[in-house]
């Protein structure tokens, strides 16, 4: 049945559909019906809410993203030393996209095919993800954690591509590894932790 009117659930609903279909497919070619039918919200509910296609695709990355930058303020809030906190920081992402894969989609998509709004998604969210774990690798190399003739940024890219990677093409790993009740997961963390134990001073 569909929603006709708006109430306290609507947004939320017509938001989760949203999130799945363009996590799946271009921003092009998802329809606002398609929203609609997934959401089971009726379409003119899309613009009120949202102001249309391009504002919700909008809400979606954002509210994606917010996830990362909640994880990092739980990070900064716990004690520990700076490797400390970056392998709390790689498991947190890790076990994140486990229970809600869709970001990783969405990020992946955007850099492949950038929307007219990617500018801003990349300074005010992505820019921020990616500074935050180049801030401690930085602190880790700083204190003596981490050999000193390396770059932090280049850190971080590494293990925001063995993520993405990961999560990309999770499907194929859990078949081709055969892997069974989320022992994928484990072995994640074992590359992750294994390329941090790589850099970390003896």
């Amino acid at each position: 049945m569909i929603d006709e009117s708006p109430n306290i659930n609507s947004a939320d609903k017509i938001l989760e559909a949203a999130t799945k279909l363009f996590a799946m497919d271009s921003f092009a070619a998802v329809s606002i019906k398609q929203i609609s039918v997934a959401s089971g919200v009726n379409s003119a509910l899309i613009s009120y809410y949202f102001g249309g296609k391009k504002n919700l695709y909008q809400e979606v990355l954002y509210t994606e993203a917010e996830k990362f930058l909640k994880l990092q303020d739980k990070i900064r809030q716990q004690p520990g030393s700076p490797l400390t906190k970056l392998r709390t920081y790689v498991d947190g992402i890790a076990e994140m996209q486990q229970q809600n894969p869709y970001n990783i989609h969405l990020i992946y998509r955007e850099l492949l095919t950038p929307q007219p709004m990617f500018e801003n998604y990349v300074r005010s969210k992505l820019y921020r993800i990616h500074q935050f774990m180049t801030e401690l690798v930085e602190e880790a190399i700083a204190c003596g954690e981490i050999v000193a003739d390396i770059k932090a940024t280049h850190v971080a890219f590494t293990l925001e591509g063995i993520i993405m990677f990961f999560f990309l093409m999770h499907s194929h790993i859990c078949e081709l590894g055969n892997f069974k009740n989320g022992a994928e997961l484990d072995y994640l963390l074992q590359a992750l932790n294994t390329y941090l134990a790589s850099l970390s001073k003896k």
